[in-house]
C-alpha cells in the first residue's frame, strides 16, 4: 500500500472519528427549562407568594407548585392573620376594660370605672413585661426551692391550693431565676382560673436528659382551637385578658434552650409542661 493510500485512509478515519465525536459532544440546541423556572419560583417564594403556573415549565415544577399551594401558607397571609388577631385581642380588651367602665360612669357607677382603670393599667404593665429585652439564663439553679417560693406567693395572692411534688434531691437547670419564677407564676394563675379555683398540681420531674415542671388543673381542658393557638401571642378566651401568659412562659423557656408543651389529660383537665435541658 503506497503512501497516498495511507494518507487517504487516515483522512477518512479522522473524518469519521470527528463526526462521531461531534455527535456525542455537541450540546443540545434546546434550552434547559429548569434554571429559569426554578429561579422564578425561588424569587416569588422569597416574597411570600406561590408563583403563577407557566405552560412552558417542566412537569416536576408544576407538581412542586401544586404541593406548595396545598400545604404551604404564604408568609404575608400569616402576618396579616397575626395582626388581625393581635388588634382584635387588644380591641376586645379595651372594650371590656376601658370602654364599658366609661359608659358605666355616665350612669354614676364610679366603682366600675376604678376597676376598669386598674385592669387597663394592669394590661399595659403586662405588655411592658412581655416586651422587655430577652433575659438569658445566667447560672445553674436548683428548681425545687424556686418553685416552692412561687407556690407560696401564688397561694397567698389567690387563695387557691397548690399540691406540690418534687424529688428529695436537687433538680438543676440553667435558667434566669426571676424570669423562670414569673413564667411558673403565670402558668399557675392560668391553671387556677381555668380550673375554677380548684387545687392545682405543680410537679417537678427529674429525668435522665431533661427536667420537667408540670402544672395541671381540674378544669374542662383546652378546646381544639386553644390547643392549636394557646402559644400564640394575644390568643385568649378571657375578655379581660390580653393573652400573654403562655406566650411569655414559652419565650422564657425557649431562651433557656427548652420547650413548652400543652395537652389535655385523659382523666380531665389541662396540663402545661416547662421542659428544660438538665444541667
Amino acid at each position: 500500500m503506497n503512501s497516498s493510500m495511507l494518507v487517504f485512509i487516515a483522512a477518512g478515519v479522522a473524518l469519521v472519528v470527528g463526526w462521531i465525536a461531534g455527535r456525542v459532544l455537541r450540546p443540545s440546541t434546546a434550552p434547559d427549562p429548569w434554571p429559569a423556572r426554578l429561579r422564578a419560583m425561588i424569587g416569588a417564594l422569597s416574597e411570600g407568594v406561590v408563583p403563577p403556573a407557566d405552560a412552558a415549565e417542566p412537569s416536576e415544577v408544576t407538581e412542586l407548585r401544586s404541593a406548595l399551594e396545598q400545604g404551604w401558607r404564604p408568609r404575608n397571609a400569616d402576618r396579616e392573620a397575626a395582626l388581625r388577631q393581635a388588634f382584635g385581642r387588644v380591641a376586645a380588651f379595651l372594650e371590656n376594660s376601658v370602654a364599658s367602665p366609661l359608659k358605666a360612669v355616665r350612669e354614676g357607677d364610679v366603682e366600675l370605672l376604678r376597676e376598669g382603670v386598674d385592669r387597663a393599667l394592669g394590661g399595659l404593665a403586662d405588655l411592658r413585661f412581655y416586651l422587655r429585652e430577652p433575659v438569658r439564663p445566667d447560672e445553674t439553679h436548683n428548681l425545687v426551692p424556686l418553685l416552692q417560693q412561687v407556690q407560696r406567693e401564688f397561694v397567698a395572692d389567690w387563695e387557691i391550693g397548690v399540691r406540690f411534688g418534687a424529688p428529695a434531691t436537687p433538680v438543676r437547670a440553667r435558667i434566669h431565676a426571676a424570669s423562670f419564677k414569673d413564667a411558673a407564676y403565670l402558668l399557675l394563675h392560668n391553671a387556677g382560673h381555668f380550673g375554677g379555683g380548684q387545687t392545682v398540681d405543680l410537679q417537678v420531674e427529674d429525668r435522665p436528659e431533661e427536667v420537667r415542671v408540670v402544672i395541671r388543673d381540674r378544669g374542662p381542658g383546652f378546646s381544639d382551637e386553644a390547643l392549636q393557638h394557646a402559644r400564640d401571642l394575644f390568643y385568649t378566651t378571657r375578655p379581660e385578658a390580653l393573652g400573654l401568659g403562655i406566650p411569655f412562659a414559652r419565650k422564657v423557656i425557649e431562651e433557656c434552650g427548652g420547650r413548652l408543651e400543652i395537652r389535655n389529660r385523659e382523666e380531665g383537665g389541662a396540663e402545661v409542661a416547662l421542659v428544660l435541658p438538665k444541667a
